[in-house]
């Protein structure tokens, strides 16, 4: 008997999705933590397998044992998982209603044209520059921006793809390389939905000087597709002031929505 899902150590949102697996038991329990039950709704003399989901109270780390038991309450087997629990979006949001945007005191990378510098709070406004696929399958060209990351592709793209071709195909990117690293990874998550997508930064930019002191607030420069997804179809430019949470994430994590 065992947990086929969550995996040994994976960090899950609230609600969490369990796959179960038992044979020869006559009940089961689930406990978290040797501090409660979890209640189950299953009849394993009928299916081996059991899905289902669980919102737990509060975020952290839960140790869980899932035991088999014999008639008479005899345990019999038993097998243990621990996994982090995130609330959705995570703490990220928390007081996001209340943030204010904070544009960079310092220009002090690429001639000073853009800037190092990460706002405390991780609140970003929103643009979005380079080239996509239209739903025709052609690809746009962006005319203010020449479609070539200054950071190269970091081998996210197949060799001898040209730029434009690069970044269609590649879809989840944003500039701030200046602020995250080339190759860099980060979550920008817009609070007002929910929506989260994870972004590799390949390019210079936004401008620190014309862009970012000019509109009062850092700028999160990022694909087509991302600001598409995140804002529901809509755009926007810096000026507007659309804000996302933007978090740091592991170089590892998979590029593009986060369900």
């Amino acid at each position: 008997m065992g947990f086929e899902a969550p995996g040994e150590g994976a960090e899950v949102e609230n609600p969490v999705a369990f796959v179960l697996k038992a044979e020869g038991v006559s009940e089961v329990g689930l406990v978290a933590d040797d501090l409660y039950t979890l209640p189950l709704s299953w009849d394993v003399t009928s299916s081996a397998t059991h899905t289902f989901t669980y919102s737990f109270t509060d975020a952290g780390v839960r140790t869980l044992v899932l035991t088999g038991y014999q008639g008479g309450g005899q345990a019999v087997a038993s097998a243990t998982r621990t996994i982090t629990v995130k609330d959705p979006g995570g703490a990220i949001c928390d007081g996001a209603s209340g943030l204010s945007f904070q544009p960079p005191k310092v220009c002090d990378k690429v001639s000073g044209n853009t800037t190092s510098e990460i706002p405390p709070n991780g609140y970003y406004a929103t643009s979005w520059f380079g080239c996509y696929f239209k739903p025709d399958g052609s690809i746009y060209k962006d005319p203010y921006d020449n479609c070539e990351f200054a950071c190269g592709s970091k081998g996210l793209c197949q060799p001898g793809w040209d730029g434009p071709t690069c970044e269609a195909n590649l879809r989840w990117f944003a500039a701030n390389a200046d602020r995250y690293g080339c190759g860099g990874r980060v979550r920008a998550t817009n609070c007002a939905n929910g929506r989260s997508v994870v972004l590799a930064t390949l390019d210079r930019g936004p401008n620190c000087k014309s862009v970012e002191q000019k509109y009062g607030a850092p700028v999160l420069d990022m694909s087509h597709d991302a600001m598409i997804y995140l804002f529901e179809g809509k755009t926007y430019g810096g000026s507007d002031k659309k804000g996302v949470v933007v978090e740091k994430v592991d170089p590892s994590t998979p590029l593009g929505p986060v369900e």
